[in-house]
């Protein structure tokens, strides 16, 4: 059936100009075996379009097969998530538009379209796999650091993913990469312990995210088909972000947000997860106390020590 499917989507392509009678296939297309195809044919299943010696054999689907695999693809249109629906929940992220459509439409495609997304802490990266995870039925997430090759084979084993999503993917332990190697790149999960052996094929997609890619194997990095680079926001860009996602997630004043943004940024207390976090301190929504909040924050910071404060007060304005 597997076999079946693939040469179904191989015919049934968007992006293949050619009329539908002429998308034929050789059997090496659709990661299949010459004998897989050629028990097909004597099931009738596929037929052969084109055969002569010295040539490869190209096949396409049969009444017969087309009809059987046609039920199937229904069931997998139905689980279909719309790209819209991914992109509404990816809403609170500010920016990136461009890389989210495509991480939507990646989705919504059902092809193993695998996603990397590499940047410093609190630039989006676990905010994006959290607006896939809640819009996708189908989608698990794992966290680098408290995953094994043994946990992450039973969750691909029991949960048949349809999105696999990694944050803190850099913090994996090495004999993961093993694991994902062969889902990435065929789909196959291969497993042997105990004596005992078990394999599965799964349309899995990958959307990891890391702060650093450097100590990644470089045969992972190549299966992904989208490796974005996040770089660090400026001044410009943090206060729009912090405007953007306090006023999205947390309702709080976009005017507010953006001196809480400012004032984060130019004291230099660290990302957006601290402008939350400022917002989050705050006993009401005035300018005198976002003040407060970052004057007690910028204090207590690791070198608030140092700083030249105005009798008890840190000067910050």
């Amino acid at each position: 059936m597997e076999v079946l499917r693939r040469a179904y989507e191989r015919e049934n392509d968007t992006r293949d100009r050619r009329p539908p009678h002429l998308r034929s296939w050789e059997c090496y297309r659709i990661g299949a075996t010459k004998a897989d195809v050629s028990r097909l044919v004597n099931e009738g299943l596929l037929e052969e379009v084109f055969k002569s010696p010295g040539y490869p054999t190209r096949y396409r689907l049969s009444e017969k097969g087309r009809g059987l695999v046609a039920v199937e693809a229904m069931q997998h249109q139905e689980a279909r998530v719309p790209a819209a629906s991914i992109l509404e929940a990816m809403d609170p992220v500010v920016g990136f538009d461009d890389l989210k459509r495509a991480i939507a439409h990646g989705i919504e495609s059902q092809r193993r379209i695998n996603f990397l997304l590499e940047g410093p802490p609190a630039c989006a990266k676990s905010l994006l796999l959290e607006g896939v995870r809640s819009s996708v039925p189908g989608a698990y997430i794992c966290f680098g650091s408290r995953t094994s090759a043994a946990g992450l084979s039973d969750v691909l084993f029991e949960h048949k993913p349809s999105v696999l999503l990694l944050d803190e993917a850099d913090k994996m332990h090495h004999e993961c990469y093993s694991v994902l190697l062969g889902l990435m790149e065929s789909g196959e999960v291969l497993e042997t312990k105990s004596r005992k052996s078990r394999g599965i094929r799964l349309e899995t997609m990958v959307l990891a995210a890391c702060n650093s890619s450097a100590r990644m194997p470089r045969e992972f990095l190549s299966r992904f088909a989208l490796h974005a680079v996040f770089p660090a926001y400026t001044r410009e860009e943090f206060i729009a972000v912090c405007r953007g996602f306090l006023s999205r997630a947390e309702s709080c004043p976009p005017e507010l947000a953006v001196l809480i943004g400012e004032l984060i940024f130019d004291c230099g207390l660290g990302d957006v997860r601290k402008a939350r976090a400022a917002w989050q301190l705050m006993t009401a929504a005035t300018v005198e106390e976002a003040r407060r909040v970052v004057d007690l924050m910028l204090r207590y910071s690791e070198n608030g020590h140092r700083r030249q404060g105005v009798g008890n007060q840190v000067a910050l304005w």
